[in-house]
């Protein structure tokens, strides 16, 4: 009789991706709840702020400061997510299997952190809280959909914390962890987060405030991916 064999390398690692199929489903299912539970979305306050600090919304700077290097370079780095990601964890799964375990858990806490406060607090981007603001063409997210033959539609409700940028601290805190916090390794680490946090805002997806929240959770929830991916199932 046929039995499931564990030990099959290809095997495990599907396995090892169900968490980020159902983490991912979980932020579907956010996007339904957060206006059945809630009849607003905030965004005042993030505007406030930038006004606050910058003297104008940055999303509002950007809409008429554009270039197209930037259009294109901020448009391939934002339609990434979670493409690299997806293929980094698949490397671990394979290459550092412990090192992965911590990586998965790192995920898991900042989804759950995430999709919280995107259900209770739904909150809602520049692109979409500032009538004057068209976001630049994404030319590689519009071939993808070319090809699916479908289109992309984002949460227009999950702008706060940017898990963009949550994602991309975890990926560059493993990444350093990976090639032993190396120089080059770090230097690629805060390259990446750096691109993906300008690309954010640049694009009228997100607000430096949620920049900022995603930056402190993708750390914060590496911290703790170290100590759970770390504990024994036995």
């Amino acid at each position: 009789m046929w039995k499931l064999r564990l030990d099959r390398p290809y095997l495990r690692v599907l396995l090892y991706m169900v968490p980020f199929v159902l983490a991912y489903a979980g932020y579907e299912m956010a996007r339904g709840i957060a206006f059945r539970l809630q009849s607003y979305a905030v965004y005042a306050p993030y505007v406030d702020l930038e006004v606050a600090l910058f003297g104008v919304p940055l999303a509002v700077y950007f809409q008429f400061h554009r270039l197209l290097v930037l259009d294109i370079y901020t448009g391939i780095v934002y339609a990434l997510h979670p493409v690299y990601f997806f293929a980094f964890a698949v490397l671990l799964a394979f290459r550092e299997p412990k090192l992965f375990r911590r990586l998965l858990a790192a995920f898991l806490v900042a989804s759950a952190v995430a999709i919280t406060v995107y259900v209770l607090s739904p909150t809602a981007p520049p692109w979409i809280a500032l009538p004057c603001i068209e976001r630049p063409p994404n030319l590689v997210l519009k071939l993808v959909e070319l090809v699916m033959g479908a289109r992309i539609d984002p949460n227009p409700y999950a702008a706060m914390p940017s898990m963009h940028v949550g994602m991309a601290v975890i990926f560059g805190y493993y990444y350093v962890k990976l090639y032993g916090g190396s120089r080059r390794s770090l230097l690629v680490a805060v390259a990446w987060v750096a691109s993906m946090s300008f690309a954010t805002v640049y694009t009228a997806n997100h607000y430096v405030a949620d920049v900022a929240a995603g930056l402190a959770l993708g750390y914060a929830a590496s911290l703790l991916g170290d100590k759970l991916g770390g504990l024994s199932l036995h």
